[in-house]
């Protein structure tokens, strides 16, 4: 690519290698593949990231429909992929003082719906509405209706679209202080995650300053991340808890209780970890 690309041609590729990924990690899913469902999940989401990046440019309310469809998709494998998470990390976070018999069966449960929900996404992904979906983004990368801005070059637009992702991260992550609530925390990554999509699009036209905006903003996502699967898995102890004292097992829920304020915890240095990174002038 030169400098010369006219930004059409740039959403049109970025709409075909996205509806490319998509698809790839769909026949993935149909293979059985570890960590398919998942990357069906951030396929959905790249997709609907270049559509947000580039929505001043796309004419008519096509978008809105594929960002939607693409948003219910993503939803349909969200489950799954946070129960693996959740069980993971409660794996790698008990110690020799958990009662062994409790960890397994949280485990279990765990393990079991995440069984349920892997099925319940693999039934979605293999099913008529997202080969509907495929085709529809086929149809549309070959030719998308595009303002007549468009034709302007990558050089003079990629710029000022790759800011005002960057700035609106920016606005938002000078808000954070360590006692900020979990939401506000996610909310900055996934801006995060925005400007590290937004950036890859952009780098094969704006070189090496695209890919080092690409490089601060996956460092922060990565770290917002393991923050965010904390906050689920404390989430989802928390609701297990709250039914073993429901069903009068008290040492059970006191177990629960325990691993619930140790992922609390693990908050903290991320927390700080992040604004240390983050600080500017």
């Amino acid at each position: 690519m030169d400098g010369e690309l006219v930004v059409g041609e740039l959403v049109a590729a970025a709409l075909l290698k996205g509806a490319r990924r998509l698809e790839m990690s769909v026949g993935m899913v149909a293979g059985g593949e570890d960590d398919a469902i998942h990357q069906v999940r951030v396929s959905c989401r790249r997709l609907r990231s270049d559509l947000k990046l580039f929505r001043k440019l796309l004419a008519g309310d096509w978008a809105t429909g594929l960002r939607a469809d693409l948003a219910a998709l993503a939803d349909a494998c969200g489950e799954a992929r946070d129960l693996e998470v959740i069980a993971a990390l409660v794996r790698e976070n008990t110690t020799s003082e958990d009662n062994e018999e409790h960890v397994d069966t949280i485990l279990t449960a765990l393990t079991l719906g995440l069984d349920r929900a892997a099925a319940r996404a693999t039934e979605v992904v293999l099913g008529d509405s997202t080969r509907d979906l495929l085709n529809t983004l086929e149809a549309i990368a070959a030719a998308p209706d595009l303002k007549p801005s468009a034709d302007k070059p990558c050089s003079e637009v990629l710029p000022k679209l790759l800011h005002a992702a960057t700035e609106k991260f920016n606005q938002e992550a000078d808000k954070l202080k360590p006692w900020s609530p979990d939401d506000d925390w996610h909310e900055v990554r996934l801006l995060a995650k925005r400007v590290r999509y937004a950036a890859d699009t952009s780098a094969a036209v704006l070189g090496d300053e695209a890919k080092a905006t690409a490089a601060h903003a996956a460092t922060y996502q990565e770290l917002l991340g393991q923050h965010q699967d904390h906050c689920a898995a404390a989430d989802a102890l928390t609701a297990m808890a709250d039914d073993a004292a429901a069903q009068d097992d008290p040492e059970l829920s006191f177990t629960l209780g325990r691993l619930t304020e140790r992922h609390r915890a693990a908050r903290k240095p991320l927390r700080e970890q992040f604004l240390s990174l983050y600080h500017r002038p």
